[in-house]
């Protein structure tokens, strides 16, 4: 496994060294300290100009797209009917009832038990 100061992965400390557009390093590979920047074919392609739609109108249509995207995801859904949510429900609370039950039962126990261990 290569360590960061191996030079596998880079120079570990320092300045990143500047390399050419054909991969190699550029002249004199031991960047200068005046910060100098790339000139000629170095330098990096300037930005393309931005759209000029405004931002406030494309971010409304967006977001009304999206919405109504949800609305015919929502129209393919498969809901249930309303006895199927009533006895789904009535599954939830019975659980609950008795995890509720079983959990403070032990809690009991274990009360009971510690209060007896600890009062001597």
């Amino acid at each position: 496994m290569a360590r960061a100061s191996d030079g596998a992965s880079g120079p570990a400390l320092g300045k990143p060294v500047r390399v050419s557009p054909s991969g190699l390093p550029a002249s004199g590979s031991v960047p200068s300290k005046g910060g100098e920047r790339p000139k000629g074919a170095d330098r990096p392609a300037s930005r393309l100009p931005r759209l000029q739609v405004p931002r406030l109108a494309r971010l409304w249509s967006e977001a009304m797209q999206f919405l109504r995207e949800v609305r015919a995801e929502m129209d393919r859904v498969a809901w249930p009917d309303r006895q199927t949510v009533i006895a789904s429900t009535l599954v939830v609370v019975f659980v609950l009832v008795v995890t509720a039950v079983y959990l403070a039962g032990w809690d009991y126990i274990f009360a009971e038990l510690f209060a007896r261990l600890f009062k001597r």
